[in-house]
């Protein structure tokens, strides 16, 4: 009669349960990653602020590379996004000014020359010891690339190019401000990410929060400036 063979040791029992469950936790962890990082890129689609004590009447439109604003606003303090690759948070943008508000920065704040063909601007509070007016438009034309180097935020050149694409309205009615948008192109890297392509080479990258903002690095000789 042949005999049955022994059952397996308990330590090979042991060993391929730790393997298993080592199998399990990898697969789980992966699938954590990969749910972070589609989430993540998901919240890069939207833009989104709003300030609840501003003051003034104002209105922007940007579609892809075009910006034009009207009137003028500021407010206290604001919850939402600067930029569209940030976590939700205080934010830094607490004003904004348009036509024909833009041209009293050479007038009034000895500003450059070059403000009269400004068309949409931001920065922080105006009576903040840091303030900052950075040009978002130019003669109707988004300046994705802040030729004035206005900007407080570090941005890729990837993030700069997939802002061209960004659709933003926001308007302040007298005593509050709202400012939403959408990105075409963060929604189709989006997309495609399920499939593991990253279009903004983005995945598993950090997003600073709001507040404190990272500074934007000094230009690089010979890139074109206009000056403030």
């Amino acid at each position: 009669m042949t005999r049955s063979p022994p059952p397996p040791h308990r330590a090979v029992i042991a060993r391929r349960a730790a393997r298993g469950a080592l199998a399990a936790t990898s697969l789980l962890l992966g699938s954590c990653s990969y749910l972070d990082q589609r989430l993540t890129d998901l919240h890069d689609c939207f833009l989104y602020r709003w300030h609840q004590d501003a003051l003034g009447v104002a209105a922007v439109a940007k579609v892809g590379p075009a910006e034009v604003a009207v009137g003028g606003w500021y407010g206290e303090w604001g919850w939402g996004k600067d930029t569209w690759w940030q976590q939700p948070g205080y934010v830094l943008t607490c004003h904004g000014t348009g036509v024909p508000l833009t041209t009293l920065g050479p007038l009034a704040y000895d500003q450059s020359w070059a403000r009269l063909l400004a068309t949409s601007t931001g920065g922080n509070h105006p009576g903040a010891p840091d303030a900052f007016d950075d040009a978002r438009a130019w003669l109707g034309i988004a300046d994705v690339f802040d030729l004035d180097d206005g900007l407080p935020f570090r941005l890729s050149p990837q993030q700069r190019i997939a802002d061209l694409f960004g659709v933003e309205v926001g308007v302040a009615p007298l005593f509050v401000s709202l400012h939403v948008g959408f990105n075409p192109a963060e929604f189709v890297d989006f997309v495609l990410g399920f499939v593991g392509i990253d279009v903004f080479g983005d995945d598993g990258a950090p997003r600073p929060p709001t507040l404190p903002y990272i500074p934007a690095p000094p230009k690089a000789p010979g890139r074109t400036v206009v000056p403030r």
